[in-house]
């Protein structure tokens, strides 16, 4: 009996121990420890370049809920060679922070600038909004285009599409090649009914060609036959992938049969999905190579937010996914190319917020950033570097409405200090749940410090509760079902309203009176005007 006791106890053993590797474990890449003696060795590496080098190129490429595991440098069974070969010719950004999902991200990448000032911090645009970036936000490509660059964009907006004022040929870029909205059909490339796909306003129908192949052959068109080639060029290339809806070409299905799908994962597409990205990815920098330019161009690859596991994705060891502002949710896969000065095969962990690309871009390529407002990102180019330091010296705040209507989650990150707060609104009751953790110590965000640091509590409260009531009163928030009344067009391209059929100021609401009592009323719940 106390034999068989024994032999219990040793198996419940060796079960609880595979089971807690299962839990926590980790690529060998995800274990890589980095260390101050490392950022300093990257500063020792770096090229320098010769007085009169030729302005950089610069291509940002973007992935749309792309998994902290789903690379291969991370041990992941989807094939990524090209992903994985800017990571080996350049630079893994692996703190690297966006918001929890969509539009904020995009957003605050064109302007610099935090989303909540500019009403986009808690949800995403919608087919059926009229709402977008505000005309009055300068966006990155315009401070290309005064500099002398070719400015071209291949793929998703998601940032306004009613009124002409919002569209990427109004932003700055010289040429836009792709779609408006979300969510749009990979083969019939329709959302909600519209089709919605355009080349500068005007319609383009692909026959059911995969909409990442179209990006991928758009992109290519650019750098071969488009753009001005006696100028320096900025692409932004956002894919789709692998975003939903989830659909990937046969062949592409079929090298990933060993996967097991689940109702709610389907992890097979889901990897043929990003396969294909890969691909298409691939294809710019053979294009790049083609061309004798690769060394000479900045290339930064990274995704909007973390992976959503229904469709899925794998934010693995990291914890919860898209929409959440834990780690899994805005903690994402990043890489940066630069031969003629990154060195390669590099692993930086200073902390850069999507906020920080304008400003460190235009710095990296001596561009003058034409901002009027002042913008939140921080010149990040010396941590890039190795010089700078861990810590970005301002928090990064990340904010989420969506997909449940009145629940809001919350994350402030200050140096290593990280508050997670949810606010459920039911009928009558509201939950309201907070935890803190130490990410530089417990990345994964297992052990709630909030008990043991009540004073961090409080001051990333503070933070916070400042932050929020920056949001306007008018800003966007989760709208996931459109008016009853609401109908979309036969083709998105057909119903933008042209600038010169739209007033060019905007409406400012009330007048300074009325605007100071109601301001008095709302406080911290908003702002009455937009800035």
């Amino acid at each position: 009996m106390l034999k068989r006791i024994l032999l219990f106890l040793v198996v419940l053993l060796l079960v609880g121990f595979v089971f807690f590797k299962l839990k926590t474990r980790t690529s060998p890449s995800t274990s890589y420890e980095f260390s101050q003696s490392e950022t300093s060795n990257i500063a020792e590496m770096v090229k320098t370049r010769p007085d009169g080098a030729p302005k950089p190129n610069v291509i940002i490429m973007l992935a749309d809920d792309l998994g902290w595991a789903d690379v291969g440098y991370r041990g992941s069974d989807i094939e990524t060679p090209n992903i994985d070969r800017l990571a080996k010719e350049g630079m893994r950004l692996e703190r690297f922070y966006a918001t929890p999902f969509c539009s904020p991200t995009r957003a605050a990448l064109m302007t610099g600038r935090d989303p909540i000032k500019m009403g986009v911090a808690h949800a995403v645009f919608m087919a059926w909004d009229n709402g977008g970036v505000s005309p009055e936000e300068h966006f990155m490509p315009e401070s290309f285009k005064a500099a002398g660059y070719d400015t071209g964009m291949i793929g998703k907006w998601h940032m306004g599409h009613t009124i002409e004022q919002h569209t990427p040929n109004a932003r700055g870029f010289d040429h836009f090649y792709g779609h408006f909205n979300t969510d749009v059909s990979y083969f019939d490339h329709t959302f909600a009914g519209g089709h919605d796909f355009q080349e500068n306003g005007e319609i383009r129908d692909h026959n059911g060609e995969y909409a990442t192949d179209v990006h991928a052959n758009q992109a290519v068109r650019y750098l071969r036959d488009i753009r001005d080639k006696n100028k320096p060029f900025f692409l932004y290339v956002p894919f789709l992938a692998p975003h939903s809806p989830v659909q990937a070409k046969d062949e592409d299905i079929a090298k990933y049969s060993s996967r097991i799908d689940t109702p709610r994962a389907p992890r097979k597409t889901y990897a043929a999905m990003v396969d294909s990205m890969d691909q298409a990815i691939g294809e710019v920098l053979n294009e790049l190579d083609a061309q004798g330019i690769a060394d000479n161009t900045i290339v930064l690859f990274f995704t909007d937010n973390g992976g959503f596991y229904n469709f899925g994705a794998d934010n693995t060891p990291l914890k919860g996914q898209k929409l959440d502002p834990y780690e899994g949710g805005v903690r994402v896969v990043s890489v940066l190319r630069w031969p003629d000065v990154i060195p390669a095969d590099t692993v930086n962990e200073n902390v850069i917020s999507v906020m920080d690309v304008l400003p460190t871009l235009t710095t990296a390529a001596g561009v003058k950033s034409l901002h009027e407002k002042k913008i939140d990102g921080i010149d990040r180019w010396d941590a890039v570097l190795g010089k700078g330091e861990k810590h970005r010296g301002e928090p990064i705040i990340f904010t989420s409405n969506v997909s449940e209507y009145n629940r809001f989650q919350y994350g402030v990150l200050d140096g290593p200090w990280k508050l997670y707060q949810l606010v459920d609104h039911e009928r009558r009751t509201t939950e309201v749940r907070t935890e803190l953790y130490n990410v530089w110590e417990d990345p994964n965000e297992s052990i709630d410090l909030k008990d043991a640091h009540p004073e961090q509590v409080a001051r990333l409260q503070d933070i916070l509760d400042a932050r929020l009531a920056m949001h306007p009163v008018g800003g966007t928030m989760v709208k996931i079902q459109p008016h009853p009344g609401w109908r979309a067009p036969l083709d998105y391209a057909d119903v933008v309203i042209p600038a010169d059929k739209v007033n060019e100021d905007m409406w400012s609401g009330f007048g300074p009176l009325a605007t100071t009592v109601l301001q008095q009323n709302y406080g911290e719940k908003g702002r009455i005007k937009y800035d």
